[in-house]
């Protein structure tokens, strides 16, 4: 994560770089605590088909099954906060080389 904020790829984040992803962090723990209804501190399928339909997409009960199979490292039917983060980073990335 730190490589996407370091703007002048000199190896390092400078204070400027370090505020942007401070920023950024907190931005997704807001998004992500939004969702986790239950403040379990995990998503599970219901929550995640809550966020993702509230940010556009709209996509099949058997590709939500997909992504829980994928993204649930730690098999409990729930996706802890870095696991959303980068769920939410792939599906990003797919759907813009798709468009």
């Amino acid at each position: 994560m730190i490589g996407m904020f370091d703007s002048d790829n000199d190896g390092a984040i400078n204070f400027t770089e370090f505020e942007a992803l401070w920023k950024y962090i907190n931005d997704w723990t807001q998004c992500f605590r939004s969702f986790d209804l239950d403040s379990s501190g995990n998503i599970d399928k219901g929550e995640l088909q809550n966020a993702l339909t509230k940010f556009g997409y709209r996509l099949s009960d058997q590709f939500y099954n997909l992504l829980m199979m994928k993204f649930d490292r730690t098999h409990t039917n729930r996706i802890n906060f870095d696991d959303f983060i980068q769920l939410c980073v792939v599906l990003q990335t797919l759907t813009a080389a798709f468009r």
